[in-house]
């Protein structure tokens, strides 16, 4: 019968990994790490550096960019590069255009990062006066993004922008204090 001191080292390296806690339960400083790791899967994807690179890029450890990325990430071992997978279903949290202005919406979806996205250069083309206002409603009036329609009135849009209700900073939301 092996001692009780073996048994305790054999439990210990066959431990479970521990997971992430859920979005909704993160701290600040946790979400801020989730939050660049996103940004790291992002950029691998695109292409944008190497692993190593993009880690230092993002200020994150190997170890940590593991523990958030989890299965987006694959590869590193036997010799294999890290890539992104195809697609993810990481949680973003999301300015989404409103009547009001932009209010922030949680969605699991690339896809609608990148409409939103896209909604959101048109927007600044049409404050710029790149976009014309036809133009501007005919691509967005009756779009759905993360089951909901974009608010593509550009009047009322107008009017935000010179009350200064709109945020055209970022498309993600703040999940921290500024530094």
């Amino acid at each position: 019968m092996p001692s009780k001191r073996k048994l305790q080292t054999r439990r210990s390296k066959h431990a479970s990994p521990t997971r992430t806690p859920r979005y909704s339960s993160q701290t600040a400083r946790e979400r801020a790490t989730y939050d660049r790791t996103t940004n790291l899967v992002t950029d691998l994807r695109r292409g944008e550096g190497s692993y190593t690179e993009l880690l230092r890029k993002h200020h994150l450890s190997s170890r940590t960019a593991r523990k958030y990325a989890g299965r987006d990430l694959l590869g590193g071992s036997r010799g294999k590069p890290v890539r992104a997978s195809k697609a993810d279903r990481r949680v973003r949290v999301l300015m989404f255009p409103k009547a009001v202005g932009d209010v922030p919406v949680r969605t699991r979806s690339s896809r609608d990062a990148t409409k939103l996205s896209e909604f959101r250069h048109d927007r600044a083309k049409l404050l710029r006066g790149k976009l014309s206002r036809k133009d501007f409603e005919a691509n967005w009036r009756g779009v759905i993004v993360a089951d909901q329609e974009v608010f593509a009135d550009s009047s009322a849009i107008f009017a935000m922008a010179h009350a200064d209700v709109l945020k055209p900073e970022t498309l993600y939301a703040s999940t921290g204090p500024a530094r």
